[in-house]
């Protein structure tokens, strides 16, 4: 038997005699060749109370991976890891309560999951909690606290964060308006694939003559951006519900 095996025959013995932390594992390894396989381990080890498994399995259900779409058991799942401080679970939580997804729309209850996990450096639930905030959806509207959660998401390397940032300082929502750092993270934002990012760094070298201007050459540049915006795919700017981990 080769070595590479006997990891996964150990895991598989101390799943079947009953071992959360195994079942989770072994969930692991199958889901990225058979999901539906993983999804009974996954279920194994969130009925002992496997926090882990207990968001993934929710995800799955969410999202019918696996096994037929069931948004409101998803929702009692998320909500079990949620209450023990899974940040995944408590951002996917807050999306599933925002769109109304397995329980009653109701983005008041979107804003304290997303808070909780965004107070735990979740760059996911900062961007979703900074949308709502933007939107006054669910809490009162405040570009400041707004710009504050995309920033520190931003940091993080998020690119809607970055996306969303950037936009804010071009047109000076929340702060003072600063045409050079809206470039930056435009660009990074753009850099990381994201389509309306590259769309509004084009428009951003288009329309704004800052003191680092460079004439024909950003004009050329803006161009190049614009072309690279047209041949990429439209992605969605939201963090919504990430996969857990």
């Amino acid at each position: 038997m080769s070595t590479l095996a006997m990891p996964t025959l150990w895991t598989r013995m101390r799943a079947e005699l009953g071992d959360s932390d195994a079942q989770y594992r072994l969930a692991e390894m199958l889901r990225t060749s058979d999901v539906v396989a993983s999804v009974p381990w996954y279920r194994r080890a969130a009925r002992q109370g496997h926090v882990a498994a207990q968001t993934m399995l929710a995800f799955l259900l969410a999202n019918g991976i696996g096994v037929p779409p069931d948004p409101r058991r998803a929702v009692s799942w998320y909500r079990r890891a949620a209450a023990k401080g899974d940040v995944g679970a408590q951002n996917n939580l807050g999306f599933m309560h925002e769109h109304g997804a397995g329980v009653p729309c109701d983005p008041a209850k979107a804003a304290l999951w997303y808070r909780l996990a965004a107070l735990q450096h979740s760059a996911p639930a900062q961007v979703n909690l900074a949308l709502l905030l933007l939107d006054g959806r669910g809490v009162d509207r405040d570009e400041v606290e707004a710009v504050r959660w995309l920033r520190a998401a931003a940091e993080q390397g998020h690119p809607a964060a970055q996306y969303r940032l950037g936009l804010c300082l071009r047109e000076g929502v929340g702060l003072e308006r600063d045409a050079a750092e809206a470039a930056l993270w435009l660009q990074a934002a753009a850099a990381a694939g994201d389509r309306e990012a590259l769309v509004a760094l084009a428009e951003l070298r288009q329309t704004v003559v800052p003191a680092w201007a460079g004439g024909a050459e950003d004009e050329d540049e803006a161009m190049a951006w614009r072309h690279q915006a047209e041949q990429r795919p439209m992605q969605d700017a939201r963090a919504g519900a990430m996969p857990p981990g």
